[in-house]
């Protein structure tokens, strides 16, 4: 199994494009080398007999597995299918132009929030795919690492054993470094689990089986900007924010600019005082009625108060109606209040989001710019262990050093290559996130904040 592992990714040790980094010949490989003959994958080729699988190819992977953009698409369908009817309705209705053109502004902001919410989701499983495609190559390479370890320790052991066997040591520190040995094996049948882990993982979410391919090389580019970076944010969040800000400017449009008015022709105080006027006329007509029918009855000259008796009830059927109509404009005039304050906290939650997008996004630009520090820190660092490891492979070529001493020195030189990845892959997330905030929020958070807004 490690031997078909080993061939998954072919790496140098170090970022050579970035920081120059000799890869460490360990001292039972040819001491004419220097640097080990595998190098970065590059399009096209061919490494240990495996074609390069590039992250592109792995994203589009992805897209063609992903059950949540094909539930995308399927809304996106939707809301085209239902605009038609949705107009159809309109036109049965025989409603006014206000009407229909807020009706058609609101479907097609709708359908473009529905197309943008694709294209978050899709951000965010292409950041999914890096995030394992990364983490496989990290794996492969601190295996290696663990693997050579190992290696060391076994030496030592064997050397502990000849010691203890010459009487030159003791027991107990064999026992030690035996010890040593199985807590290193363990370390290393864990670390590849977890690869396996991930293998399976990224084939679950790709439909590729990484072990037949040879992975690319973690690339670095640092984030330019033009402009001053509160620019750039504004325009970032603007971008992120684009259609809500467009519901919430729709609505106030279309049911009032000024919330204290209500001379807004939409569902006003003097509608609903209209409402009651004829409640009141209703009611004085079912009076007058009465007292005439009360007459009539009285007068021993009209024998037939049918006609009066008829009024009456149709003035009560008059004054029932107009009683159910006013109910009705009260319902409807504090539904119209509602909708206009849940514009007003619409309007104030998008400023109160930008707000707070705002101090995150120059938080993460703070810590970009340090990682961004920390990788040239890196690179150095790289740079001076490198010519340690060079002084220590003269040494070792001139008989001066020991193989084990050599190979721990050149191990351990390993480690700054893996902090220099792991500070990439940190780096290239804050860039990510700056560049597109909604990768730093969840689905169900930024579902609930457009469910709220449509709402």
């Amino acid at each position: 199994m490690r031997k078909n592992i080993n061939k998954i990714i072919a790496f140098a040790i170090g970022i050579s494009v970035m920081s120059g980094s000799v890869v460490p010949a360990f001292a039972a490989d040819s001491t004419q080398q220097t640097t080990t003959s595998t190098s970065t994958a590059t399009n096209s080729q061919i490494v240990n007999g495996k074609p390069l699988l590039t992250l592109d190819e792995a994203i589009k992977g992805a897209i063609s597995n992903s059950e949540t953009l094909a539930i995308d698409d399927s809304k996106i369908g939707y809301i085209n299918r239902t605009g038609d009817l949705n107009d159809d309705v309109d036109d049965a209705k025989d409603i006014n132009d206000d009407v229909h053109d807020f009706n058609d502004d609101n479907q097609e902001i709708k359908l473009n929030q529905a197309k943008q919410q694709k294209d978050f989701d899709q951000d965010i499983l292409e950041k999914k795919v890096v995030d394992k495609y990364n983490d496989i190559a990290t794996k492969q390479m601190n295996i290696d690492k663990i693997a050579k370890e190992l290696d060391i320790k076994k030496t030592q052991l064997a050397n502990m054993k000849l010691k203890v066997s010459l009487g030159t040591d003791i027991s107990t520190n064999l026992k030690s470094t035996e010890l040593a040995v199985q807590d290193k094996q363990n370390t290393l049948t864990y670390s590849q689990n977890q690869l396996n882990d991930s293998i399976y993982s990224f084939k679950v979410l790709t439909g590729k089986d990484v072990t037949k391919y040879t992975l690319e090389d973690i690339k670095f580019e640092s984030l330019k900007i033009d402009g001053s970076i509160d620019k750039y944010l504004d325009n970032v969040i603007d971008s992120f924010l684009k259609y809500s800000v467009q519901i919430v400017n729709l609505n106030k449009d279309y049911f009032d600019h000024d919330y204290e008015k209500d001379d807004d022709n939409k569902v006003s105080q003097d509608y609903v005082s209209s409402k009651q006027d004829n409640v009141d006329t209703a009611k004085t007509e079912v009076e007058n009625a009465q007292e005439a029918l009360d007459k009539a009855k009285a007068d021993p000259t009209i024998t037939d108060t049918t006609s009066y008796q008829k009024r009456l009830d149709d003035a009560k059927t008059s004054y029932g109606k107009a009683e159910d109509n006013y109910v009705l404009a009260i319902k409807s005039r504090m539904a119209y209040l509602g909708t206009k304050q849940g514009i007003v906290v619409d309007e104030n939650t998008i400023s109160a989001d930008k707000k707070r997008l705002k101090d995150s996004l120059k938080g993460y630009y703070t810590d970009l710019l340090k990682q961004e520090a920390q990788i040239e820190y890196d690179k150095k660092n790289i740079e001076i262990n490198n010519e340690t490891l060079s002084n220590a492979k003269l040494k070792h070529d001139l008989g001066m050093m020991t193989d084990t001493d050599y190979n721990t020195i050149a191990v351990n030189n390993e480690a700054y290559d893996l902090q220099l990845r792991a500070d990439i892959i940190s780096y290239n997330t804050l860039k990510e996130e700056i560049q597109k905030p909604w990768l730093s929020l969840t689905k169900s958070a930024m579902q609930s904040q457009q469910q709220h807004l449509e709402g």
